[in-house]
């Protein structure tokens, strides 16, 4: 279980996957890993700080945050106040 990523506290909740030393997937833990449902984000770090593009069935959001903290906090607390089928 990644209790830390990049120094920063995780919650155990999320699974986040290196796609390239840039970007990341960011999955749901609790949801079966054949759910499509349990695919949350996308962070990919750019100059001017990291790009987020959260998924949710039927919407899609995206977000700029200054630091990798940040943008975790962001899907974790969509995925946290997302409603369960």
């Amino acid at each position: 279980m990644l209790t830390s990523f990049e120094g920063i506290p995780v919650d155990p909740a999320l699974e986040i996957i290196a796609l390239t030393d840039t970007s990341w997937r960011i999955c749901d833990t609790t949801v079966a890993p054949t759910d499509p449902g349990g695919l949350l984000a996308y962070i990919e770090r750019d100059p001017e700080g990291f790009d987020v593009i959260m998924l949710r069935p039927g919407v899609t959001e995206s977000a700029h945050t200054d630091c990798l903290a940040a943008a975790l906090s962001l899907i974790n607390s969509r995925r946290a106040g997302a409603p369960r089928a």
